[in-house]
């Protein structure tokens, strides 16, 4: 065997980033921040900070913060002042309702007190927070006269608009702020927010270098930021005449010793608003060697970094003209080959790197073009693909679509509604007819598709379903597939086969009473009772006639057009007239109970009749001899008129129940001695008598036992009478079943 030749080696590929202007980058950045940082050191070795610069920097800041300080205050109060009701409870010495005006604002303000007077300088209210650093809830406190204390006395004598002054507690020195309450430019009153002077000290320290402290109107140390020792202490203490030089004007910077630690020192006036307060004094520690070394390395540090920030500047602006231009091209082609079909350099051919981009684009806008073309060539497909589908999906019957492997292509919504799923066609012995496919195919139904084979019938679960199937054929003549339409005939087999029971009945009740008049005949039975015998049959044919007209089921809407207003005592005298005579046939007495008179119902009259009618019709069939039967109003509930049929019959088992209101269902009832009860009929009276019931928006319940009875409830919605008059009337009927009196006694008249 000759040696194996080996691959061709793909060359190792470096940027040209990375060969040469990323290396120029790292020498060029390194010399740029060196040579910054030992200028900067050298230039500024000779640069001094001055400690009194600081200290006088302090100072001003200071006193612009006082002065925020003072704004917020001034507006705290005067949001105490102007809130509604303050001045009213202030004019009227109301605590109660200064607290609940004030407590949730003071809160929300973090103010550490809130004091409100009467215009005689004495406290309403006061409420000082109980914790620390903004935290705690607050003590009430009232009745203190506050008359002698400046901050007061300047809004009362002198009408500041923001007096300003200290107010010493048990435990704290609070800075406070006071402006007049008035109504209709009369003062009632002072509104004074503070807050502690240990708060207020760290607000205005600002910078954690500098140290404060801060001294009174009588010159004594109120609050330092120094932590308090007796060496500080005394350390701190202003003699006399340098706090009155300091209230006067600032005094120039002195040095200063603090247990062993070396400070440079300045006071000035405290200015709070219109008022002097005290003196402020600022402390700075003797640091300025180690502030200037740590200067000098901080300013070579930052011109170290602006020299590094220019050389990056510089190194991406040739990156983006030179490397980043060919990773753009680079970049595009990589999308272009992953399917992104809409990248694009962009690029104009001003140089070789943009000719060659421009190039690229051009290539992929002549691909482009072509997937355009096949894409809406499949787009075409997919909408006649689409208008099939819909157009199947709009049949009226179920469609199932097969290649020539039998497998299932399309299937439409009513089919798998009939089927359920493909493995359910496959199971139903549907697929089947297409598995006998001969050379010779039957009659065309369209171009292209023949008829295999007569529609066939298969069962599946509780529905019968029609199938026919048909070949579908190419242009050649050759078979693509089988289309097979299904379609849902449950129904009218039903009907078939409930109207060939019916016929098989109404044979036998026609050929029924002339095999017992041949009978009759040969036992030469008297004449009398042939009479009786015609009658009896004559009714089980009327009977047998309408249930035939009435087997299609109860028409809603032909019972919404029919409805007019109804008074439900006529309905059941009427019904009870209807059958009385039969029940007196039947040796049962027929009896109507009126529990509540004047009821009108909503409804079609002939088939409410038929309706209550059936049910009277059940009670006299199954009632033996001597029975009872009961048609009852008993009343309304809940806008419904209430009805019950009542006999004391054979009743129906408890097996049987269920299934009373199923259409052609018939029970076994039998007497009490055992004997089976034969009536004529086709079994769906109950299942009629339901439909016309909730066809008038009613409900129909049936309760029995066995040996004791039958009790059918029938609820119908109630409605209005007719406004018009009743017409004057007066029927008498034979019996003592019912009578019908004047309509105003119908309306509850006796």
């Amino acid at each position: 065997m000759g040696d194996a030749v080996n691959p061709p080696r793909e060359p190792r590929f470096v940027s040209l980033q990375w060969r040469f202007i990323l290396p120029l980058f790292v020498v060029i950045l390194v010399v740029a921040m060196g040579g910054a940082y030992l200028l900067a050191n050298n230039v500024g070795g000779n640069m001094q900070l001055s400690q009194e610069n600081l200290l006088l920097q302090s100072s001003r800041t200071i006193s612009e913060r006082a002065a925020a300080l003072y704004q917020q205050q001034r507006q705290e109060a005067q949001l105490v002042a102007f809130t509604i009701g303050v001045a009213e409870a202030a004019r009227d010495g109301n605590a109660v309702t200064l607290e609940k005006r004030l407590t949730a604002p003071a809160r929300l303000a973090q103010l550490d007190s809130v004091i409100v007077t009467d215009a005689g300088g004495v406290e309403i209210l006061g409420l000082l927070r109980t914790g620390s650093q903004g935290r705690g809830e607050y003590a009430v406190s009232t009745g203190t006269d506050l008359s002698a204390q400046p901050v007061v006395r300047g809004v009362l004598d002198d009408a500041y608009i923001g007096a300003t002054g200290l107010l010493r507690t048990a435990e704290n020195t609070l800075l406070y702020t006071a402006v007049p309450i008035s109504i209709d430019e009369t003062t009632v009153g002072v509104a004074l927010v503070g807050q502690r002077l240990e708060s207020v000290l760290a607000h205005l320290r600002g910078s954690t270098i500098i140290d404060v402290a801060f001294y009174g109107p009588d010159g004594a140390l109120a609050r330092t930021t120094f932590p308090l020792t007796d060496d500080t202490l005394a350390a701190l203490q202003l003699t006399p005449e340098a706090f009155n030089h300091a209230v006067a004007s600032a005094q120039p910077v002195q040095p200063l010793t603090i247990s062993s630690q070396s400070y440079k020192t300045t006071a000035f006036p405290f200015q709070f608003g219109p008022n002097v307060l005290g003196v402020m004094a600022a402390f700075a520690p003797d640091a300025l060697p180690a502030l200037a070394h740590m200067g000098r390395q901080i300013t070579g540090l930052v011109m170290a970094l602006i020299a590094g920030a220019v050389v990056i500047v510089v190194f991406t602006g040739v990156n983006m003209m030179v490397v980043s231009r060919v990773n753009r091209v680079t970049n595009v082609a990589n999308e272009l080959l992953s399917g992104q079909a809409f990248a694009r350099t962009q690029m104009q051919p001003t140089d070789e790197i943009g000719a060659l981009g421009q190039a690229l684009d051009r290539y992929a806008d002549y691909v482009q073009e072509r997937q355009d073309e096949l894409r809406a060539s499949l787009r075409r497909q997919r909408r006649e693909t689409e208008h099939l589908t819909a157009v199947l999906q709009s049949l009226p019957d179920g469609v199932i679509v097969q290649d020539n492997d039998g497998r299932v292509l399309l299937m439409n919504e009513l089919a798998r509604k009939l089927l359920g799923s493909h493995r359910v066609f496959r199971s139903s012995g549907l697929a089947d007819l297409t598995a006998a496919v001969t050379d010779v195919l039957g009659a065309s139904l369209a171009p292209g598709i023949y008829m295999l084979g007569d529609p066939r019938r298969v069962e599946l679960d509780d529905k019968m379903i029609s199938a026919q199937a048909a070949a579908v054929l190419d242009l050649s003549g050759e078979r693509v597939g089988t289309v097979i339409v299904l379609r849902d005939i449950t129904s009218e087999v039903r009907l078939e086969r409930a109207r060939d029971a019916l016929l098989n009945r109404f044979t036998q009740a026609v050929q029924q009473p002339m095999a017992e008049m041949a009978r009759a005949e040969g036992n030469r039975q008297p004449q009398a009772a042939l009479p009786r015998e015609l009658a009896r049959h004559a009714v089980t044919l009327q009977k047998l006639i309408a249930e035939m007209r009435d087997l299609s089921g109860v028409d809603a809407p032909g019972i919404r057009e029919g409805q007019r207003p109804l008074l439900l005592d006529t309905l059941i005298w009427t019904v009870a007239n209807e059958w009385r005579q039969i029940a007196q046939a039947a040796n049962l007495t027929l009896d109507v109970q009126i529990e509540r008179k004047g009821l009108y119902v909503l409804g079609d009259e002939r088939r409410l009749r038929w309706a209550v009618g059936n049910l009277v019709d059940n009670a006299i069939k199954f009632t033996p001899p001597g029975g009872k039967i009961s048609l009852d109003i008993r009343g309304e509930s809940n806008g419904y008129a209430l009805l019950r049929v009542r006999d004391n019959g054979v009743g129906i088992t408890p097996d049987e129940l269920p299934h009373v209101f199923t259409r052609f269902y018939r029970g076994s009832p039998v007497t009490p001695a055992g004997r089976a009860i034969h009536v004529p009929g086709m079994g769906q009276g109950l299942t009629v008598a339901r439909q016309i019931v909730e066809g008038h928006g009613g409900r129909i319940e049936l309760r029995s036992k066995p040996g004791q009875g039958t009790a059918v409830f029938l609820a119908l919605p109630l409605t209005a009478s007719v406004s018009l008059e009743l017409p004057q009337m007066q029927v008498d009927m034979e019996g003592e079943t019912v009578q019908i009196r004047h309509a105003h006694e119908l309306l509850g008249g006796h």
